[in-house]
């Protein structure tokens, strides 16, 4: 079984929910429960967002790709920016720095990359030209 799907956007943060809800549909539709679609969902728009404001700084105009390929040993999704490249130390999640049980010390931002390595069974970065390539993968989804 295999599926490849290609979503490309315009880096504006108001097209970032449509790929989360078709992330959502297409999970559903290759058969994860609610909780791993949720979890796919949560990675893609954290991603596409990274894209966004930070390779692009949030400048309109440049192009956000997702591709989506579902095969036998799971789900593999791509996301393509040609924006600034991810800093070697932001690729890898840091253990938190603030208080969790104080709400007011839990920072607003800059827990996306802690939640893609922590939802997903893989997270690489790379490189092809001059594109940037994010690749999330997951496990096929649990039979019922």
């Amino acid at each position: 079984m295999a599926s490849d799907i290609a979503l490309r956007i315009d880096s504006r943060l108001e097209n970032v929910s449509l790929l989360g809800t078709v992330m959502n549909a297409l999970a559903v539709r290759f058969g994860y429960d609610d909780a791993e679609t949720a979890n796919i969902e949560l990675c893609v728009v954290e991603a596409v967002s990274n894209s966004v404001r930070h390779a692009y700084k949030g400048e309109p105009g440049h192009p956000v790709t997702v591709e989506v390929r579902l095969k036998d040993h799971g789900l593999e999704i791509r996301v393509l920016d040609e924006g600034l490249p991810v800093p070697p130390e932001n690729r890898v999640p840091r253990e938190p720095d603030f208080d969790p049980s104080d709400i007011f010390t839990v920072p607003e931002g800059g827990r996306g990359t802690f939640i893609m390595h922590s939802l997903m069974d893989s997270v690489t970065y790379g490189l092809e030209g001059r594109t940037n390539v994010l690749l999330l993968t997951k496990g096929p989804p649990a039979k019922a």
